[in-house]
């Protein structure tokens, strides 16, 4: 559970794989509920801050916690570190808040933890969002083979949802159409955020695929046709206000990975100990 039962250090914590399929490896469904949380990392504290949070899985493990997170850093943009954890719904996040509360001797070690981790922050950001598969495109994915995950956040002009929801559609019938490669995942950020704001979420196995992406442009725009891209144009002036995007990289130093993310790639979820140099 994180920073999320103890409001008066971080307020609540972080997703990615809903509890019903935490035994399961494999392609995965988006979770119906995400909780993201945005640790902004002072410069120069990187690796100190990787240590507190390995700190943290640690004695989560030692406590048998179960609500499990990925954890990432950014690649770009400003130095922060994201963590996704996902619920099958508000009942199921509720309960996870509670989980640290009910184990004395964890909570104990956590609180202590999170005073360390608080060092190495400037600052701390956590918001919810629901899953909108009506605005989701391709399959489902195996989330621990992926290294990547490229975010988009969308804040849209008050009143505007329903004209950029609209919007996005056309876009979806375009990639359809031109058979656009990947997948990704839309989540409606429901609190935590000026509303309303939407999240996209692709998942990347390389950086390469990018490459992919840039040159799939071309066949967007020849199945929008011109009539489409100045619709699209239009649209996307009147009902957006900013988009901010993002690529991170799945850090396992930062993650408290589920049983089931763990069987899909063991060698990068649970990596060897960094052996200590001999004093000399």
């Amino acid at each position: 559970m994180k920073h999320a039962t103890f409001p008066s250090l971080f307020s609540a914590l972080a997703l990615l794989v809903a509890p019903v399929l935490l035994a399961q490896s494999g392609p995965m469904p988006p979770p119906p509920l995400m909780q993201f949380v945005r640790e902004e990392v002072k410069p120069g504290h990187g690796a100190a801050h990787a240590a507190t949070e390995s700190a943290w899985t640690r004695a989560l493990v030692k406590g048998k916690a179960t609500d499990h997170y990925i954890g990432m850093s950014s690649l770009t943009g400003p130095s922060e570190a994201w963590f996704l954890m996902g619920y099958a719904n508000y009942a199921d996040w509720e309960a996870k808040q509670h989980e640290v509360e009910q184990n004395p001797a964890l909570k104990k070690e956590v609180e202590a933890i999170s005073q360390k981790d608080g060092e190495h922050l400037t600052g701390v950001r956590t918001f919810l969002g629901t899953y909108r598969k009506d605005l989701s495109y391709g399959p489902p994915v195996e989330i621990g083979k992926m290294r990547y995950l490229r975010t988009r956040v969308f804040r849209v002009k008050p009143g505007q949802n329903k004209a950029f929801e609209e919007g996005v559609k056309v876009a979806l019938a375009a990639y359809e159409k031109s058979q656009l490669p990947g997948s990704f995942a839309f989540y409606e950020v429901s609190a935590g955020m000026g509303s309303p704001s939407f999240v996209a979420l692709r998942p990347l196995k390389s950086l390469k695929e990018i490459d992919a992406l840039d040159a799939a442009d071309k066949a967007v725009a020849e199945a929008l046709g011109e009539e489409g891209r100045k619709t699209m144009q239009k649209v996307f002036s009147e009902t957006v206000n900013d988009v901010e995007n993002q690529i991170f990289a799945f850090n396992p130093k930062l993650s408290f990975p589920a049983p089931g993310l763990v069987a899909s790639d063991p060698g990068f979820w649970t990596p060897k100990p960094e052996k200590k140099e001999p004093e000399k």
